[in-house]
């Protein structure tokens, strides 16, 4: 599961132009897109694709946008607060050998590089 590989959840056109990363909402939140793409198409008749709108990943928070409240979120609308502790106790019984699986250790290792694909996001999208 890595930042890059979730499917997007939001579509927008090409009329505003680019989405913001970081856009304050009317109702006192705030959206957070990560994976902003452009979508193109080619048009019948013509052999250049052209742009024809936006997609990526958002998530809506009701706190201040700050690092650790939109990577709680995030984080939290991939995997919810008992799968992240099921991947962490797996882990931990591997490690204290009270039960055996490789597999627990491969998906904390990713679940630990898909925190890290968040914090880049973020400080990336902070600065």
């Amino acid at each position: 599961m890595r930042l890059n590989s979730l499917e997007p959840n939001a579509h927008y056109d090409v009329v505003n132009g680019r989405p913001l990363a970081i856009e304050r909402d009317n109702d006192g939140s705030t959206i957070v897109r990560f994976n902003i793409t452009e979508e193109t198409e080619v048009p019948e008749g013509k052999k250049k694709a052209e742009l024809v709108g936006y997609n990526c990943r958002e998530i809506r928070i009701w706190d201040a946008p700050t690092k650790a409240n939109i990577k709680r979120a995030f984080i939290r609308s991939v995997i919810d607060e008992s799968a992240e502790f099921d991947l962490v106790n797996s882990y931990n019984k591997h490690i204290l050998a009270i039960r055996q699986d490789d597999a627990a250790v491969e998906a904390y290792k990713e679940f630990l590089a898909f925190t890290e694909d968040v914090d880049a996001a973020i400080l990336e999208m902070l600065n």
